[in-house]
Order: C-alpha cells, then sequence, then structure tokens
C-alpha cells in the first residue's frame, strides 16, 4: 500500500509518498480502508522531531492521526464490527501508534472508534476527530461544562480545535466569547459564538475582568495564554484548560491546588461514546469547519501552511483507494 513517510527527523520535505506493507490487524483489531484523514499540529511537530513521545520511533514514520474509513479485516476477537463497516475516529497520540492515517490502510483498535453515522462524510468524519474529542472532553468533562446557561471563553478560534469548540460548547449549552483574529472571528459567528474579541484590537483578558459576573471556563485551545492571567476572571469555581502541556503549566497547577479555579490540560483519548456523541451532533448539523481539501502528495505543504498559522478550520485529505494508485 501507499503511504506518507519520513525516512528521519528533520524538515517536512523530507516527507515522500512511499510503498510498505500493509498492516495486519491483532487481536482485537481491525484493519480500515482510509478514505480520508486530516492535518493536526502534532503532524509536523512529530516530523520534525519536536515531540517525539507523540508516536512511535520507528521508520520509515508515517504520520497522520485522524481517520474516516472502511472496514477490511478483523482481528481475533472482534465482534463489535464486522467487514465492510465505516467507522471514524483517531490514533492514540502516544508511542503505542506504530503506523499513521496518511496511509492506504492503518490499524486500530475496536475499543478506539465508532460507527461513522450514514449522514456524515468521511471527510467530515475525519475532520471532526481530534479537535471535536478534544473540545467535548475539556468542556464536557474537565470544565465541567454540563448544564445550560454557563459562561465558556473559547481561544484560537482560527484553528481546527478552537473553532470546532465553539459548536461543541454551543451544542452543550454555553454562551461563548470566542477570541481570535480575521477569519476566525467569522467563523466563531458562523459556529454560534453570542461575543468575539479580536485579539489584534482589544486585551481579552481585561475586556473580560470588566465583564459582570465570572466566567465559567476558558478553553485555551490556541495554548496561547497561562492560568494565572486568567484568575480573576473565571473565579474561585472556574476552570482554566490548555491544550498544552509545560513548565508554565505545572506550575500554574501546582499553584492553582492553593485556591482559586481549576487548571487542567487536555490530553485526548478516542473513546467510542464519544465518537458517537460527536457523530450523531455532525449528523444533526455542527458543523466542523474545513480549510481545504487535499491529496497525500499536498500534505508536505499544506503542514507548512498549518504550521505558519495560515490555516482556518481543518485541512482533510481524500486518500486514494490501493486498486487506483
Amino acid at each position: 500500500m501507499l503511504a506518507l513517510a519520513t525516512d528521519r527527523y528533520g524538515p517536512l520535505d523530507r516527507l515522500r509518498i512511499v510503498e510498505i506493507a500493509q498492516p495486519e490487524p491483532g487481536p482485537g483489531e481491525v484493519r480500515v480502508r482510509v478514505h480520508a484523514s486530516a492535518l493536526n499540529p502534532a503532524d509536523y511537530k512529530v516530523a520534525q522531531g519536536r515531540m517525539k513521545f507523540l508516536h512511535a520511533r520507528n521508520f520509515p514514520l508515517v504520520l497522520g492521526y485522524d481517520f474516516s474509513g472502511v472496514v477490511e479485516a478483523l482481528g481475533r476477537g472482534v465482534s463489535s464490527l464486522a467487514l465492510g463497516d465505516a467507522v471514524f475516529g483517531c490514533l492514540p497520540y502516544g508511542p503505542g501508534n506504530r503506523r499513521g492515517a496518511f496511509a492506504q490502510a492503518l490499524v486500530a483498535r475496536c475499543d478506539q472508534l465508532a460507527l461513522k453515522p450514514a449522514g456524515v462524510s468521511h471527510s467530515q468524519a475525519a475532520a471532526g476527530a481530534t479537535p471535536g474529542l478534544t473540545a467535548l472532553q475539556s468542556l464536557r468533562d474537565l470544565a465541567r461544562i454540563r448544564r445550560p446557561g454557563l459562561r465558556v471563553l473559547i481561544t484560537g478560534v482560527s484553528g481546527g480545535v478552537g473553532s470546532l469548540a465553539v459548536g461543541v460548547a454551543r451544542r452543550l449549552g454555553a454562551a461563548v466569547t470566542a477570541v481570535g483574529s480575521g477569519a476566525g472571528l467569522a467563523l466563531a459567528r458562523q459556529m454560534g459564538a453570542e461575543r468575539v474579541i479580536d485579539r489584534t484590537r482589544e486585551d481579552a483578558v481585561g475586556a473580560m475582568n470588566a465583564a459582570p459576573g465570572p466566567l465559567d471556563a476558558v478553553f485555551d485551545a490556541a495554548a496561547a495564554y497561562r492560568w494565572r492571567q486568567w484568575r480573576s476572571a473565571l473565579g474561585r469555581h472556574g476552570t482554566f484548560v490548555t491544550t498544552m502541556p509545560s513548565m508554565n503549566f505545572a506550575i500554574d497547577k501546582l499553584t492553582s491546588l492553593f485556591g482559586g479555579p481549576r487548571c487542567e490540560v487536555a490530553m485526548v483519548k478516542s473513546r467510542p461514546d464519544d465518537l458517537r456523541t460527536l457523530g450523531e451532533w455532525m449528523a444533526s448539523g455542527l458543523i466542523v469547519p474545513v480549510d481545504s481539501t487535499i491529496s497525500l502528495a499536498d500534505v508536505p505543504g499544506s503542514l507548512d501552511r498549518l504550521q505558519r498559522g495560515q490555516v482556518h478550520g481543518r485541512v482533510v485529505v481524500e486518500i486514494q483507494p490501493a486498486a487506483a494508485a
């Protein structure tokens, strides 16, 4: 089968389409014929060797996490899925992921994927997987947005996670303030934000400190802020969630234990129940913002655009079947 891979860590122009052996599913796994994948910042960071812990260190290194496709082989003990089932999900962000989704086929565990609703395209499903799961698990589970009327602020609304998080928060019943710039602000309004703040013209922290009543949550999808900046705006019962673990996060987390709003970091997991929730929402109208749709050969250039901040929403990778390769 064909896959997009690199032979060693380094510049994105080392990525090449190569022919590799088709993977065989083990116990509790299935092989999925991939119809679509999508780009994530983790892809260029892993390729460049900046976040080696997010992927097994085996070469040729096949990148890609999100996928949607059709089950074409069953491993021993698999009874929950059948040949021909359309499924979607994301591969684990960790060393257990030996081969990525930028390929004509991949192997995934049954407990890390879900059936794709008939009314949702493969492109939509792949585009929604990582950002949808990250937003849902961050807002509902970490920030405890579980009833209507709570107030949420979301940063990075031009990006894949931040833009979709606006729609997820609205589905959870929250009133959303979105922080971004340029086209991201219009995208946030389209997704249902009640208020938008242009970060290039206004201090978001100052604006929310001056607003009446505390925020219930800040979801820093852009990983652009620190917990301590939002401490007053959140109030003692609020929650700050970042998408990037760091030394600053560790310091803020420790400080938060002595009082004030909680401080959390998102660690996305591909869970069937959460994927089913996202699938139902997408089938009933949840928008997954898509910047562009590309082929495997276009991935290196699009990853460079993503790294430069020139992408609004998701970049979908449509993958041709082996027979057409």
